[in-house]
């Protein structure tokens, strides 16, 4: 790799080389190249069965392309693995929530630092989520863990969000408060790359079809 593509690299939040994945040896999607800088949104797009939610999960490290490489700042995020996963926050679609458990006590267990741990009331609060913060999950409706679940948003201090179609189930204050939350994470230099097939209010959003890399 010349020196003037690597310094290229290393100035990308994540880039993606030419990333193959199969499934049952059939090919999902191929020749997947693309970059996020600081500050930016990607949004992809597609037909379910596109490979979207597969894409995510390989751009979180939790699964590995059959071909091709995922760079964070130049460098695989599988050679700092840890290091790589202190900086993103993920919400996919199994929501990572307690059943038996409150949304005060899933969120203060997820919260990483005591620091974190301070500000889940307020978090909840401005997710309207106050008046449950003490109810068992099951009790909830899927929009009411839909927002549990994307509070953590609230408390992350990672730089690059990974979300997995974040307004599914959400109603229109749902999507507001969200929106609102991704367009702050954007002003102070951190990233978003997030899959959905609603029509956003978001503005200077990068679109990519994946349809383009299906197979």
């Amino acid at each position: 790799m010349s020196a003037k593509r690597l310094a290229t690299f290393r100035d990308k939040m994540l880039q993606a080389e030419d990333l193959m994945f199969e499934r049952n040896g059939c090919t999902i999607f191929s020749g997947v190249n693309f970059h996020l800088n600081e500050g930016e949104l990607l949004l992809l797009q597609g037909i379910n069965g596109c490979g979207k939610s597969t894409l995510l999960r390989i751009l979180t490290s939790l699964m590995r392309p059959h071909q091709g490489f995922v760079n964070s700042y130049g460098e695989n995020i599988h050679t700092n693995r840890y290091e790589y996963l202190r900086n993103i926050t993920f919400i996919g679609h199994q929501l990572a929530l307690k059943s038996a458990l409150s949304p005060l006590d899933n969120l203060c267990w997820a919260a990483s630092s005591s620091k974190e741990r301070q500000y889940v009331f307020q978090a909840m609060d401005e997710m309207g989520l106050s008046a449950v913060s003490r109810l068992p999950c099951y009790r909830l409706s899927a929009g009411q863990l839909k927002r549990v679940a994307l509070t953590r948003l609230f408390l992350s201090n990672a730089k690059l969000w990974l979300l997995d179609e974040p307004f599914a189930a959400l109603d229109f204050s749902g999507v507001s408060i969200i929106e609102k939350l991704i367009e702050r994470h954007l002003s102070q230099n951190g990233s978003v790359l997030m899959t959905s097939h609603q029509d956003l209010s978001l503005l200077n959003i990068r679109k990519i079809d994946m349809s383009i890399w299906c197979r």
